[in-house]
């Protein structure tokens, strides 16, 4: 639900400009206009609120549509430089003619190891150790820690482009549909951030130790608002991360979430008890091995630009000055928390905005140096305090203000609106600002004077962030989005199977995210909170309309497949069914062939009892249909199917396992049903009778589709027959992948067109062990597949 734009106003100015009739907005509106309020002072609000209320005593400013403006066009800077890279203070406008060219340096040798070197902290600094929990270290030990050996530069942008917030909140993407072919191979790739971490010099940052100790770290105080135990749950069920693979979430160049996880790089760093978040991001910068296509591959370290997918929309968010949400996984170093001992596999942190974006050199993991893009995230006011600061039984709204809290230097505002000093370099005229205490470089990736201080490139040097850069900056977003995500209570026209009731959702009571793994209702994975919204039965009536988007209307045969496509033939129904057609496919080299029985609206009354049928017994709990767990061992936690199911009579390991299988004697009048007309129209079409003993019961919602696949189970016999019910679906077969062959083409050899009533029958051994198939609906479908198993 979306308002209307809202104006500039002398007390709040909106953000989340939402507008219900508006599908799409253009990112090329004119810059929001900056309001700044005198005797303004930052506000906060619990999660769930958005309190808009100013009090005075504090410079602050509020930007209209989330266009918050860090003067980064002020020509205020009071440094300059006389050595032999003297630079004179100039505009920053020109700064983003350069920032997007890919660079063309050449990568750095890698060498073999990564050296460690212990080096003296300077008069009165104090440096953080990690403190094992095991095991006491030496002076030794410590030093092999500090291996902060990155080399780093940043880059700010200062053009500023104002865009409507109505894109960031939208919900019409389709990353949030799983598709397993495309995650397997990925999704429990080796993390890019488990390589030994980079300890940073700076103040105040969380212990983080090597993976090699085991660090000790106490557990949640207090139960996370938004929390989840696997991947699927999170992007099921909560609109702002829905990335399998990434661990940032875009659309349309607009970063939605961002998910912290594994061990820090160098300088990253927990600050101000997380009010203060920087993070490396953008992939390609370490060494990994890469799945994706074949075998495991090696994939070489990279310098990251400006241009790269992921890293592009992170620059726009921060030009834009637009919110995100920041995540959490229980291998993220650096959160304070033990979150795995509280249960939690990921938390959502709350809403943050990237105030200063920039690159430096980073150590790649197998040695050599990259360029490696670096984010301040700093927590949006208006949204309370950070939940993890509390303690059980206090009110997170009664902490101290983080503003007035934070440290400062002697003599300096505590809170200055742009604290930062840009300094312009005289040989690429961009300005770059002062983050690090050692002094002022050049942060601009294309500039001959990259990373070098003092007219010297950095060498293994340790480096702190600069006092001032790590101030916070008085911001303020008004009208900031609900995070919790809201639960469906009734529908229009009461359907029940559309693409929001596949979802997961919110428990309310215990904040946990779930994926709908239960037919008849939503349940909490944790408390088993239930929650069902009640629903009609569809017809098959409301799927006639449906025309796919294709020039052929029952089956399509693929070019040089090799496939023999005979006519159509008449087949009698008998019992006052009538006539009807058949197709048959004849597999090339004898591997089997494909029947396709057609139903018709005479044929298909018994079909439509059935489908009747399912529904009542699926939605009044007597059919037990379920999501299960995929056995992919591949896959980071439990990974759930795309498809509810239900199997009956012999057992089936293909899903579910041979625990979940209901014996014909218990299963419901649906399921006998459907093997009934199974068997009846198979006996017609192969003129002889298929002793199935096993039924597997297969519901979608809209948007659900079952991934390719091939029913070569040891011990299933060579025909295999399904009645479809419902929606019509698209079914693909295509060439499987044999061990030590050539490879194959993945394009489908042959694609049918399944509507309510029809029957397929797969015949031969040949169809399984030389094809796989996947099944894509169009819309809410049932599908049950017959087998007969242990008569191979």
């Amino acid at each position: 639900m979306r308002d209307s734009p809202g104006g500039i106003s002398s007390t709040v100015l909106p953000i989340f400009s939402q507008s219900p009739s508006q599908e799409d907005h253009s990112d090329d509106a004119p810059s929001s206009p900056v309001c700044q309020l005198p005797g303004a002072r930052l506000a906060s609000s619990p999660l769930s609120d958005v309190d808009s209320t100013i009090h005075a005593g504090q410079d602050t400013q509020v930007l209209a549509n989330g266009n918050l403006s860090q003067n980064h066009d002020r020509e205020d800077s009071s440094l300059q430089f006389n050595d032999s890279d003297h630079f004179v203070a100039q505009s920053s406008k020109s700064m983003v003619a350069n920032a997007h060219p890919p660079s063309t340096r050449p990568l750095r040798p890698l060498p073999r190891k990564v050296s460690s070197k212990y080096i003296p902290p300077r008069h009165g600094q104090h440096i953080i150790y990690a403190q094992p929990s095991r095991q006491v270290l030496d002076q030794e030990g410590v030093d092999r820690l500090l291996t902060d050996i990155g080399r780093n530069a940043s880059l700010m942008h200062s053009h500023t482009v104002s865009v409507h917030m109505e894109d960031w909140a939208r919900d019409d993407d389709q990353e949030d549909v799983a598709d397993v072919d495309e995650i397997a191979n990925e999704f429990d790739a080796p993390s890019t951030n488990d390589a030994l971490p980079q300890l940073s010099s700076c103040k105040e940052m969380a212990n983080v130790s090597a993976p090699t100790i085991e660090q000790q770290k106490p557990p949640l105080t207090v139960k996370p608002p938004i929390w989840a135990q696997s991947r699927q749950e999170v992007c099921e069920s909560f609109d702002y991360f829905r990335s399998y693979q990434s661990g940032v979430y875009s659309l349309k160049d607009i970063v939605k979430g961002y998910l912290l996880g594994g061990s820090p790089a160098s300088r990253d760093i927990f600050h101000c008890g997380g009010r203060l978040i920087i993070s490396h991001g953008g992939g390609k910068a370490e060494s990994i091995l890469d799945y994706r296509v074949g075998p495991a591959r090696f994939q070489q370290a990279q310098d990251q630009e400006a241009t790269d997918k992921s890293v592009r929309a992170l620059l726009k968010s921060y030009t834009d000055k637009r919110p995100l949400v920041l995540l959490a996984d229980e291998k993220y170093a650096l959160f304070p928390f033990d979150l795995g001992a509280s249960g939690c596999t990921y938390v959502v942190l709350g809403l943050y905005w990237i105030s200063h974006a920039w690159a430096e050199y980073q150590p790649a993991s197998n040695g050599g140096r990259v360029v490696r893009w670096k984010f301040a995230f700093q927590w949006c006011e208006g949204q309370g305090n950070p939940w993890w600061t509390s303690s059980k039984g206090d009110d997170v709204d009664m902490l101290p203000d983080p503003m007035r809290d934070y440290p400062s230097a002697p003599g300096q505002d505590p809170s200055p609106s742009n604290a930062v000093a840009d300094v312009t370099c005289n040989k690429c005229s961009q300005k770059s600002p002062v983050v690090y205490s050692q002094g002022w470089m050049c942060l601009n990736p294309s500039c001959t004077s990259f990373w070098s201080l003092g007219g010297r490139e950095l060498e293994q040097q340790q480096l702190d962030y600069d006092t001032t850069f790590l101030r916070p900056i008085a911001m303020v977003f008004t009208n900031l989005p609900e995070l919790r995500p809201a639960k469906l209570i009734e529908t229009m026209d009461s359907v029940t199977t559309s693409y929001a009731f596949s979802k997961g959702w919110h428990c309310e009571k215990c904040g946990r995210l779930s994926s709908r793994f239960k037919w008849e209702h939503w349940e909490c994975s944790n408390c088993r909170l239930i929650h069902k919204v009640p629903g009609r039965l569809r017809t098959a009536k409301e799927f006639w309309h449906q025309r796919p988007p294709v020039d052929y209307l029952h089956s399509h045969v693929g070019k040089q497949s090799g496939i023999i496509a005979r006519r159509p033939e008449p087949l009698e129904l008998g019992d006052r069914g009538g006539f009807t057609h058949y197709l048959t496919f004849i597999l090339p080299h004898e591997r089997g062939r494909i029947h396709l029985i057609l139903g018709t609206p005479l044929a298909n009354k018994r079909a439509d009892e059935i489908f009747r049928q399912y529904q009542e017994q699926a939605n009044e709990g007597e059919l037990l249909l379920r999501r299960y767990p995929l056995r992919l061992q591949k896959l980071r936690g439990t990974f759930l199917t795309n498809y509810f199911s239900q199997n009956s009579g012999e057992p089936y390991q293909y899903v579910g396992g041979t625990g979940n299988t209901v014996p014909f004697d218990k299963a419901p009048s649906s399921v006998c049903g459907a093997l009934a007309l199974i068997k009846e129209r198979s006996r017609l079409a192969l003129q002889k009778d298929i002793p199935f003993n096993e039924i597997l019961s297969a519901a979608y919602m809209e948007k659900q589709k079952m991934s390719f696949h091939s029913d070569s189970e040891h011990g299933l016999g060579p025909v295999v027959a399904s009645l479809s019910l419902g929606s019509a679906a698209f079914m693909h077969f295509r060439a499987r992948a044999i061990p030590k062959e050539p490879k194959h083409s993945s394009s489908n050899v042959l694609t049918l067109i399944l509507r309510h009533g029809d029957v397929l029958i797969m015949e031969g051994d040949g169809v399984q062990q030389h094809y796989e198939h996947t099944v894509i609906p169009m819309n809410f479908r049932i599908a049950a597949t017959a087998r007969c198993i242990g008569t191979a």
